[in-house]
């Protein structure tokens, strides 16, 4: 199996008095990895989502992770509710974005009032495979917080991923 890079860890960063924000080195590898266009000579894209579905975040794409998206709902019945919704959260609600060469993007004013973000504040970038997400800093703290809660203590990620990995699903077992 080919190895495709993918957005993950997370970090803090501090939006300036510009509204201009770091892109994480490791976030902006994959990005300049999936998108087609992109030489060194170039600068990187990428395509965020502000849609209302989103609950608390702005969810960041490469290139081609968009265009894998867009690709399919371009061969989709336009009438169809369902795929009327599609469109809207992964068309209507995309904010095209570049990084410019210092690794910075300036913060779009969608994405500014999606997260309640003012001058000086913290993003928490957080990987998310083909996808990755921004936060507001204390924002994602609190419903870090809330989840571990809800998980609670005994809860065993090794124990998670062992039945991830190797229970047959249903389907299998039929």
């Amino acid at each position: 199996m080919a190895y495709t890079e993918r957005f993950h860890g997370s970090e803090d960063m501090k939006v300036d008095s510009k509204y201009r924000l770091s892109v994480p080195v490791n976030f902006r590898r994959v990005l300049e990895s999936q998108d087609p266009d992109w030489t060194p000579d170039k600068l990187a894209r990428m395509v965020l989502l502000v849609g209302p579905r989103l609950d608390g975040f702005v969810e960041g794409y490469s290139i081609d992770s968009i265009a894998e998206i867009q690709d399919a709902l371009s061969a989709s019945p336009k009438a169809d509710p369902k795929f009327k919704a599609l469109r809207n959260h992964y068309i209507h609600s995309a904010v095209s974005v570049t990084v410019d060469e210092t690794g910075r993007i300036v913060v779009p004013q969608k994405v500014r009032d999606k997260l309640g973000l003012g001058k000086d504040e913290y993003v928490t970038f957080l990987g998310d495979l083909k996808t990755f997400q921004l936060w507001k800093r204390d924002e994602y703290q609190a419903r870090f917080a809330e989840e571990a809660d809800e998980l609670g203590e005994d809860f065993d990620p090794d124990a998670a991923m062992d039945e991830l990995l190797y229970t047959a699903s249903p389907k299998e077992v039929q």
